[in-house]
């Protein structure tokens, strides 16, 4: 990204961030991520392709943009402060909350985003580091004799295929029972 989004931004800019996201997801909804262009949502969000290219190299910079929006409407951060335990539940009971909000618009989205599509593997990737900060910062994770990378990818991996199941393919599967799946796969240890 082009832009540095640690530092205060003025409210042109957050109104033009959120111009691009919502055009992006809006677009998304209608074709595959491959298909979008920037002229595309540079029209649609009435901004000319120098603001665009002020903030992202490319459409895949800004949808990396709007998983980090996402996950701060999730409240990542707080992490720190949730027993070492309960950060696997936590994190994936934001994310279930979160994305039952939205799920007319994942299935219009998925409609035109196959799972082995960018869409899906920028999700995949983002779910992944993600776990991976959350694991290296959680000091339960030293008393296991398994590599980070390793618990990281496994706990991803795990959350990540729930919420395919319940989100994704329709399984409509409720938060409770989704919950105790996701303990019974992780064989307790969350």
């Amino acid at each position: 990204m082009k832009h540095d989004f640690s530092k205060r931004m003025t409210r042109f800019a957050q109104r033009t961030l959120e111009d691009f996201s919502r055009v992006l997801f809006e677009a998304l909804t209608e074709t595959s991520i491959e298909n979008i262009t920037v002229r595309e949502l540079c029209e649609k969000a009435n901004y000319p392709r120098a603001t665009f290219y002020n903030y992202f190299d490319d459409v895949y910079d800004l949808l990396n943009d709007c998983w980090q929006k996402i996950a701060s409407d999730i409240v990542i951060d707080d992490y720190p402060s949730i027993p070492a335990e309960e950060r696997t539940s936590a994190l994936f009971e934001r994310c279930y909350t979160y994305l039952s909000g939205y799920r007319a618009a994942i299935e219009k989205i998925m409609k035109h985003n196959p799972m082995d599509g960018r869409f899906a593997e920028s999700l995949r990737k983002y779910i992944r580091e993600q776990i991976y900060s959350i694991i290296v910062n959680s000091p339960c994770s030293e008393k296991y004799a398994v590599p980070y990378e390793l618990m990281a990818e496994h706990y991803g991996n795990t959350i990540q295929m729930m919420l395919e199941w319940c989100f994704i393919r329709r399984e409509q599967m409720p938060k409770e029972a989704a919950l105790e799946a996701l303990h019974y796969l992780l064989g307790g240890l969350s």
